[in-house]
C-alpha cells in the first residue's frame, strides 16, 4: 500500500498508518495536516511523509507506485481527483458518485478502457452480473433501494421530520450526506446517472425498484428474459473487497446470507412522495452541465436542511427550480463544470434564502 488519503481526521489517519505501515499519508485539510506532521514522531511515525491540501491527495493518488485507487471523496470536490488519476493511468475503484454524474462525459473514455471498478454496491452488482456477458444482450438493469429513512411516511409526515429522523437509516450505515440523499431518494437519482456513464445504457433501460430487505442490490435484465441478480448482505465491505481484489474473490468479513433469505419484496417507487429520484432521469436526458449542475444543488440544499434552514420537502422544488431555469452546456472541460457548479450552489442558496425570510 503506498499511502492513505483523509479529510481532516489527522489523528484517525495517523492510527491507520501505523497499523498498515503505510509510506506517506496525505489529508485534504492543510491545517489537519500540519496537526499530523506535528505528532507523528509520537506515534512513532517520523518516517511517514504527510502531504497537505488538495495537490497532496492528488499527488498521492497519482504515485506511480500506485496501480490501484479508491476514490471516495463525496461532493463535486472529487472531480478533479477522479480525472487526474485516470490521466495518469491509474485503475479507480470508485465510491465518489458526485464526481462522476457530474465529469460523466469527460470520464466515459476511461469507463471504455476498462480503468473503473464501481464501489457503489448497486453497481458493483451490475458490474458482477455483467461479467462474462455480452454487453449488447442487456434488455435492461434494475438498481435496487431501500427507500431510506422516509419509505412509509405520508406527505404531511415528511414535512414534519428532522434532520435527526434522516440520518436514521434502517439498513445501511453511511455519511451524512448520503443518508438524507437516501431518504429524498436523490441517492437513487445519482445513481441512474451514475449506471448511465458507467454502463452507457440509455435511460429508458434503467430501472429503480425499492427492495426493503437490501439483500438483492441489483438485477441485470438479459433480452432472451433471463434475470441474473447479485445477492449479499447489506455490507460494504463487500463491494469495496470485490473492487480491490478484482478480479479474484477473496474472503470477505460479512457472513453469507446462507441458503435461506427470508421474504424478498419489490415495489415500484412513489414519485410523489419522492419526487428527487425523477429529476435524475430529467438531468440525465438533457446532458451536458446538467447532472453536474443538478447534484451541486443537492449539496447546497441538503447542507441547509442538516443545518435546520429549510424543511426536508423543500429539497425537491430546490432541485426543480435550478433544474428548469438552466440550459445545459457542453461538459468539455473541468473549469465549464467547476464555473456550472458555483451557479448551481449560487441559486440553490439563493433560493434557500428566499425560503428562510417567509
Amino acid at each position: 500500500m503506498v499511502g492513505l488519503a483523509a479529510g481532516s481526521n489527522w489523528q484517525r489517519v495517523l492510527e491507520q498508518a501505523k497499523l498498515l505501515d503505510v509510506p506517506k499519508i496525505a489529508l485534504w485539510d492543510a491545517q489537519a495536516a500540519q496537526d499530523a506532521d506535528r505528532n507523528k514522531a509520537y506515534m512513532g511515525l517520523e518516517y511517514l511523509e504527510v502531504l497537505p491540501g488538495q495537490a497532496g491527495v492528488e499527488a498521492l493518488a497519482c504515485d506511480p507506485g500506485a496501480d490501484l485507487v479508491l476514490h471516495a471523496v463525496p461532493g463535486f470536490r472529487g472531480v478533479r481527483l477522479l480525472l487526474k488519476s485516470l490521466e495518469n493511468g491509474k485503475r479507480l475503484a470508485l465510491a465518489g458518485k458526485e464526481a462522476l454524474v457530474s465529469a460523466g462525459e469527460l470520464v466515459r473514455p476511461f469507463v471504455e478502457k476498462h480503468l473503473i471498478l464501481p464501489v457503489d454496491s448497486e453497481h458493483s452488482a451490475i458490474f458482477q452480473c455483467l461479467q462474462g456477458e455480452d454487453p449488447e444482450a442487456v434488455d435492461y438493469i434494475t438498481l435496487t433501494a431501500s427507500g431510506g429513512a422516509f419509505r412509509d411516511l405520508s406527505r404531511h409526515e415528511l414535512s414534519q421530520v428532522t434532520p435527526t429522523q434522516a440520518l436514521n437509516h434502517p439498513t445501511w450505515r453511511m455519511g451524512r450526506k448520503i443518508t438524507v440523499d437516501s431518504a429524498t431518494l436523490f441517492n437513487k437519482a445519482l445513481e441512474v446517472m451514475e449506471a448511465h456513464y458507467l454502463f452507457g445504457l440509455p435511460y429508458d433501460k434503467i430501472q429503480v425498484v425499492i427492495h426493503r430487505e437490501s439483500i438483492v442490490h441489483s438485477m441485470v435484465t438479459f433480452r432472451d428474459g433471463s434475470t441474473k441478480a447479485q445477492l449479499a448482505p447489506p455490507d460494504m465491505r463487500l463491494p469495496i473487497a470485490y473492487a480491490l481484489h478484482f478480479p479474484e474473490r477473496k474472503p470477505s468479513v460479512p457472513e453469507s446470507i446462507g441458503p435461506f433469505m427470508g421474504t424478498l419484496t419489490f415495489e415500484p417507487p412513489d414519485l410523489e412522495r419522492f419526487p428527487c429520484l425523477s429529476l435524475g432521469y430529467e438531468a440525465g436526458r438533457l446532458g451536458g452541465t446538467a447532472p453536474c449542475v443538478l447534484s451541486a444543488a443537492d449539496e447546497i440544499a441538503v447542507e441547509a436542511f442538516l443545518a435546520g434552514e429549510i424543511k426536508f420537502t423543500d429539497i425537491y422544488p430546490i432541485l426543480k427550480a435550478v433544474l428548469d431555469s438552466y440550459r445545459p452546456k457542453p461538459a468539455d472541460s473541468v473549469e465549464m463544470l467547476e464555473q456550472e457548479a458555483r451557479w448551481a450552489a449560487s441559486q440553490a442558496r439563493e433560493l434557500i434564502n428566499t425560503l428562510t425570510r417567509r
